[in-house]
């Protein structure tokens, strides 16, 4: 029983996973937020001097 409740969430959690990934692929808005995010993390790591470089 407890295997099959385990399943079941897993299944739930992976459905779930992939209706995300289908509306974010999907909504173009949201798509390009992302990328800006991404974008701006990916600048916040880089070293203190090409961070000053880069602004």
């Amino acid at each position: 029983m407890f295997s099959q409740s385990l399943f079941a969430q897993l299944s739930r959690m992976v459905l779930l996973l992939i209706i995300t990934l289908i509306g974010v692929h999907h909504c173009q808005p949201l798509l390009d937020a992302l990328a800006q995010h991404a974008v701006h993390a990916g600048c916040h790591q880089s070293n203190s001097d090409s961070h000053i470089e880069h602004h």
